[in-house]
């Protein structure tokens, strides 16, 4: 109950903010060099982010990318590169993580199915817990999978 009033307040919160705002597009211009996007700032807070965005942060290795599913869903095949983090298992790895990664990180954190909550879930602990740039991907393993990316 009190994780449940946690999250809700969490979301509140973050709905009232007047700074959330969506991930900005890489802009070229004529002096760049067409192999490389401009690195624009990515937004303070958490929200949805866009499959084709997620792919060119996971090309530019710019992300964390975090599975939210349990242990056996995560064995059974995940984004090359993701780490299983379990919203119910946060006390075994979350000071660990707190310890290791740089609060500016970009995470990005999936699940599987379209009403599937444990990825916002996850995304609204870390930025809870400091991070500053963290995103959910919607229906995140089926839609990597059959786009055809890199899967382990």
């Amino acid at each position: 109950m009190i994780v449940l009033a946690a999250v809700v307040v969490a979301i509140a919160v973050y709905a009232i903010r007047p700074d959330k705002i969506g991930i900005p597009v890489a802009v070229r211009t004529g002096s760049e060099d067409a192999d490389h996007a401009a690195q624009p700032a990515m937004p303070s807070g958490f929200s949805e982010i866009a499959l084709d965005e997620t792919k060119r942060l996971f090309d530019a290795n710019a992300a964390i990318f975090v599975d939210a599913r349990q242990d056996v869903d995560f064995d059974a095949g995940h984004i090359r590169g993701a780490r299983n983090l379990v919203f119910a298992d946060q006390d075994r790895w979350l000071p660990d993580f707190l310890a290791t990664t740089d609060p500016a990180t970009v995470i990005i954190t999936y699940c599987d199915g379209e009403h599937c909550h444990l990825a916002p879930e996850l995304a609204d602990l870390l930025f809870f817990n400091g991070f500053d740039h963290v995103f959910y991907l919607k229906n995140g393993w089926t839609r990597w999978r059959e786009s055809g990316f890199p899967v382990e």
